[in-house]
């Protein structure tokens, strides 16, 4: 089901889901989140929060990393493991210290919208979709709304 949003005096649709990859090596959720300009549904923004990609952008993925999805779809949180005694045991109070982005959220949205449109998404000038198969990435470039409401 596509959702409505303004951004810019511009209408623009927008979808999230919840997928798997089928080749992976450390994890297969996904969060796919794919905008259209209104009137312009081919050259849709096509996002992919791939935890796979936590490889790639977390040094130590023990201590910290991006979960896509679980327990709430469409969330993406930040999980910091923190040891809090010299032998390093780990206190269950601090064991979760985290960030949530809501990708069902109109206010992330908007925020992925105005960075696309003043980057490299030009809906009105191109037939081909921009595909970043790599945006948890983005989660710590864009300043996005955080909260899961």
């Amino acid at each position: 089901k596509l959702r409505k949003i303004q951004v810019a005096d511009k209408t623009f649709l927008w979808k999230r889901s919840h997928e798997h990859l089928a080749d992976f090596k450390y994890s297969k959720c996904v969060e796919r989140l794919v905008i259209y300009l209104k009137g312009y549904k081919k050259s849709p923004l096509q996002l992919f929060f791939r935890e796979e990609d936590n490889l790639d952008i977390k040094s130590d993925v023990n201590k910290e990393k991006w979960c896509i999805g679980y327990p709430d779809e469409g969330v993406i949180w930040l999980y910091r493991n923190k040891a809090s005694s010299p032998n390093n045991a780990l206190n269950p109070q601090e064991q979760y210290n985290t960030i949530h982005i809501n990708l069902n959220r109109p206010a992330v949205i908007a925020k992925f919208i105005q960075h696309f449109i003043h980057e490299d998404w030009k809906p009105e000038e191109t037939s081909k979709p921009l595909v970043i198969r790599n945006a948890l990435k983005l989660l710590e470039m864009i300043e996005l709304p955080h909260g899961i409401r």
